[in-house]
């Protein structure tokens, strides 16, 4: 097998006297789509933040191609092409559609129009509405301007946090296609998802967490085969950190 694009080994995140990650190690291949499925409170969004730079690890390492990126700030990942879709969108509301895309085609420089174009290629529904605010457009609408701008970041690895959040099923299911046409498209995806069925039905692999720990590993299709593992791990889903 190929050498992973990302390694982690040993990552271990605290906040003051809290262990949230306790020492998780996997490996991610480049153009797969692994997900972090759990409980509420398991650890999985410090891990990605983690790995992204925008939480410091307390302990392990991070490697990318190869590379120690364990101490390297988000901002200068994403210039390497490791970009995050944050939980909640987090699009700038005030802002229009066409201007908070143009935030995320700024190291394009001379190709971010065409870029862009491509993006309300892909979400017609943010072109025809390029002109008005962020903050005037439904949850799943903003979800997509949040994977729009993501990508317009030319990512090797896109980390996304919780995507289906709050979304009807109908919005939850263009999310999916979505995330699978990036991957399909060869974007390495590390997806943290509350809806843990529907991840693990996507995800080349699949990491159960509690408390931090990492306690089952497998392909999505052998997860979701284990019914001790559905019952004990993965309940009805719902969110967590």
């Amino acid at each position: 097998m190929a050498e992973p694009i990302l390694r982690v080994t040993d990552l271990k995140v605290t906040y003051g006297k809290v262990e949230a990650v306790r020492g998780v190690s996997f490996d991610v291949q480049a153009g797969s789509l692994v997900t972090l499925v759990g409980a509420n409170g398991a650890g999985k969004s410090s891990i990605i933040n983690a790995i992204s730079g925008i939480v410091k690890p307390s302990g392990g390492k991070v490697l990318f191609e190869g590379q120690d990126i364990t101490k390297t700030g988000a901002h200068k990942l994403v210039g390497r092409g490791l970009v995050q879709v944050p939980e909640g969108r987090q699009v700038l509301s005030t802002l229009t559609i066409g201007e908070n895309l143009q935030l995320g085609a700024r190291k394009l420089r001379g190709g971010a129009a065409a870029a862009i174009d491509g993006i309300y290629e892909r979400f017609p529904v943010l072109g025809e509405r390029r002109q008005l605010p962020a903050g005037s457009l439904s949850g799943g609408e903003q979800q997509m301007l949040a994977i729009g701008r993501a990508m317009l970041a030319e990512p090797r690895v896109i980390f996304m946090d919780e995507p289906s959040m709050g979304l009807a099923p109908k919005i939850v299911d263009e999310v999916f296609k979505v995330i699978e046409e990036i991957r399909a498209g060869g974007t390495t995806v590390v997806l943290v998802e509350q809806n843990a069925r529907r991840a693990l039905q996507a995800a080349d692999e699949g990491h159960i967490l509690q408390n931090g720990e990492i306690v089952r590993s497998g392909t999505g299709a052998e997860l979701l085969a284990d019914d001790g593992i559905i019952q004990a791990y993965l309940g009805t889903g719902g969110g967590d950190k």
